[in-house]
């Protein structure tokens, strides 16, 4: 599924609330002991989170129920690059 739109150019008070929506996101991926927040990277455009890396479905499901709970954001968008965990010894 393509999620790219063409838009204008976004006001100052627009990229203000995206960063502020990304910061929040991030906050709350901290603690949650079901992926690691460095694994994972959040880009905010006009409310829409999108979040990137390389991770299990696992950790892409916990993370994108963490930023749908955020105030603010409007749609999240996965963009990940999925991994198969190491076999448990």
């Amino acid at each position: 599924v393509n999620e790219l739109q063409i838009a204008g150019a976004s006001s100052a008070a627009s990229r203000s609330n995206d960063a502020y929506i990304t910061s929040k996101v991030k906050a709350n991926f901290l603690g949650n002991g079901k992926f690691r927040p460095t694994d994972i990277k959040v880009v905010t455009e006009a409310g829409v989170v999108f979040l990137l890396g390389l991770v299990t479905r696992e950790e892409a499901d916990a993370a994108t129920e963490v930023a749908r709970g955020t105030g603010g954001v409007q749609k999240v968008v996965r963009v990940f690059e999925y991994v198969v965990p190491p076999a448990k010894k």
